[in-house]
């Protein structure tokens, strides 16, 4: 499974109809609006792709199309996960091309492709989770409550892992840059804000009240992440550097 994030830019026509020239308004008009368009093109060689419900815009190829169901493979696997619920989601196999719905400017991501061992288990937001390759057993997580009220990218968290004897891939989409990061034994990150966007098992995260906000001092509500394992993190999200 390989990917291309694609650019769209509007027809040689559109701009004609619309009186903007193209050599010198290419990518800006100071009273129009110019329409681009990215889009995420994964091609597939007698290989699959398990993507986000409802982000299909097209497909093209010998595809097969199936539902991933957690429960009809490895179970076994899926019970060592400890999730909560299992995950459903659409499921194309073959040679040929899936092309995900684009996004419109202004809501643009980054993408961030991570290999997954066998020996680990990665969880993201559920916002985050774009798509991945079919060699996996994927669950979902429910936030507490206080998680939810302090993140930006969903109610969930989907929990990834590679079936035995394989290394999988998978795509995480953000607002702004991301990176993997290791995290050691000892060590701990404190966030004024939602920065980590997927960890590995082994990471506790917890959502608690630095000291006291106020006369008191203190941060108020922080998110914490300590123990042994990868971060995914988005150090400049909130900054407006895109």
């Amino acid at each position: 499974m390989e990917y291309l994030v694609k650019v769209l830019e509007p027809t040689d026509l559109w701009y004609l109809q619309n009186n903007i020239n193209k050599e010198t308004n290419k990518y800006y008009h100071p009273t129009k609006n110019i329409p681009f368009a990215q889009q995420v093109e994964i091609h597939l060689e007698n290989s699959g792709v398990i993507i986000q419900k409802g982000s299909l815009h097209r497909c093209m190829g010998k595809l097969s199309y199936e539902i991933y169901k957690t429960d009809n493979r490895l179970r076994d696997i899926w019970v060592a996960l400890t999730t909560e619920i299992e995950y459903n989601a659409p499921v194309y196999k073959g040679t040929g091309t899936v092309h995900l719905e684009p996004r419109q400017k202004g809501n643009f991501l980054h993408y961030t492709p991570i290999a997954i061992s066998d020996q680990e288990q990665w969880e993201f937001d559920d916002g985050i989770f774009q798509f991945c390759s079919d060699n996996v057993v994927i669950g979902a997580k429910r936030l507490k409550y206080r998680q939810m009220i302090g993140s930006s990218d969903g109610k969930w968290r989907i929990a990834v892992k590679a079936l035995p004897n394989k290394t999988a891939k998978a795509v995480a989409g953000t607002i702004a840059p991301a990176k993997v990061v290791e995290l050691n034994r000892g060590e701990i990150l404190i966030a004024d804000f939602d920065m980590v966007k997927g960890y590995t098992k082994g990471i506790v995260e917890d959502y608690r009240k630095l000291g006291h906000f106020g006369r008191g001092g203190g941060e108020g509500f922080v998110w914490v992440y300590e123990g042994e394992g990868k971060l995914l993190v988005t150090e400049t999200e909130g900054m407006g550097l895109g």
